[in-house]
This record gives structure tokens, sequence and C-alpha cells, in this order.
């Protein structure tokens, strides 16, 4: 049985907490190239599915206050210096790539809100 089976149209789902619901929309729209799935829209939610990833998204939650730092959300890339510079020439303020042990390259950034994202590179296998 597969989690689409099981679960529905999405095996994945996460969300993060906003504080302005619009202004974060269009940054994960603009910045990282996410694709607006308008049939989920409500006054406190956004959900974003990945071009060309099947079954997983990102959902924006309208809330009062976010607390940072107990999250990462982190896209796995092919080329962490390509997708590294697409984000810089966006604006977006992306820390350096660091090595974090077994061939695995991370970088991290955050999002209007204060959440930390990710981009990760695996070793070549």
């Amino acid at each position: 049985m597969t989690l689409k089976n099981t679960f529905g149209e999405y095996s994945f789902v996460t969300k993060l907490d906003v504080t302005n619901l619009e202004a974060s929309a269009e940054w994960y729209k603009s910045k990282l190239g996410l694709v607006p799935e308008e049939k989920y829209d409500t006054p406190s939610w956004r959900q974003f599915s990945f071009p060309d990833i099947p079954r997983f998204a990102i959902g924006l939650n309208l809330s009062d206050s976010v607390e940072t730092g107990n999250t990462v959300s982190t896209f796995v890339v092919n080329d962490i210096v390509t997708a590294r510079q697409s984000l810089t020439e966006k604006g977006v303020s992306v820390g350096p790539i660091t090595d974090v042990g077994h061939g695995v390259q991370l970088s991290t950034f955050k999002d209007i809100d204060g959440n930390l994202l990710g981009i990760r590179q695996n070793p070549q296998s």
C-alpha cells in the first residue's frame, strides 16, 4: 500500500507559520519558484507544490507569531552551488555552503518570517 493510497493526494505537506500570508505567499512563489495551489486557499492558509516533485507541498499557515529555529525544511538539489547562486540572484541572503560530513553539503537561508530553510546536495554515488 502506498502513502498516496493511504492518505490521499499528498504523501507529505509541511506547515510553516507566517505572520503575513499574502507577503509570504508571494515570497515563496517569486523567490523559490513554488507553484500556488489555489484550490486549497483559505483566509489562513496557502499551499504550494514543487514543479516536478509529486505529492509534496508546503503550506503557509497564518499565525499571530512565529517561533523559529525548531524545524528546518530542506530542499535536496543536484547542484548546491547553482541553487545557492539562483537564490542569491533573487535577493535571498543565503549562508555559506558547508560540508557536514560524508560528502553532504548544506546551506541555509530564512524566509521573511525567519523560518529556517536549507538546500542540501548529497554525495554523488
